[in-house]
């Protein structure tokens, strides 16, 4: 098999992993009554695909699974919290990582923190309202935890992908 088709595959496979992970955190976290509350899970795919293939597959990645999430869950509300978080997201890892001055736990940090800063600005969109960005240093803090528990798993996938000589 060419390099361009595992490369392709791979993408593939990274997505339905982010699909799978997302049902997984909804069954976990549906009767969480904080909004904003999640572990993250299906951003595990997002930051090996922008390791291995960079930031634009990155955003298409996470896109496409905010998207197919729409489908498949019904929540038409999540879809801009969703899009607004992965957004904001893949451009602060892409800052973060292109510096070379972080890890990848410290590129994992960044992400969530902009992810939840996106989610936010969602929120003050929906609601006209500013006040939504009072939960900011809670969530923060939330989420460089979130960011400490994925880096496993994403260091796991990365090390994977290298070793199997589908990535550099």
């Amino acid at each position: 098999m060419n390099l361009k088709i595992r490369k392709i595959t791979c993408f593939a496979l990274l997505l339905a992993l982010s699909l799978i992970l997302s049902y997984i955190e909804n069954l976990l976290f549906s009767g969480i009554s904080l909004p904003g509350i999640k572990l993250g899970l299906s951003n595990i795919a997002v930051v090996c695909v922008l390791y291995s293939f960079g930031p634009l597959q990155a955003l298409l990645l996470g896109i496409a699974k905010s998207f197919l999430s729409l489908l498949i869950f019904g929540k038409l509300s999540g879809l801009m919290y969703s899009v607004f978080g992965i957004v904001l997201a893949v451009a602060a890892m892409s800052l973060t990582k292109k510096t070379g001055a972080f890890s990848l736990f410290g590129v994992g940090i960044s992400g969530a923190a902009a992810h939840i800063l996106g989610q936010l600005f969602a929120a003050c969109i929906m609601l006209s309202s500013a006040h939504p960005l009072r939960l900011f240093p809670l969530l923060c803090i939330l989420s460089v935890a979130s960011a400490a528990i994925l880096y496993f798993p994403e260091h796991t996938i990365l090390s994977f992908l290298r070793k199997s000589g589908i990535v550099e």
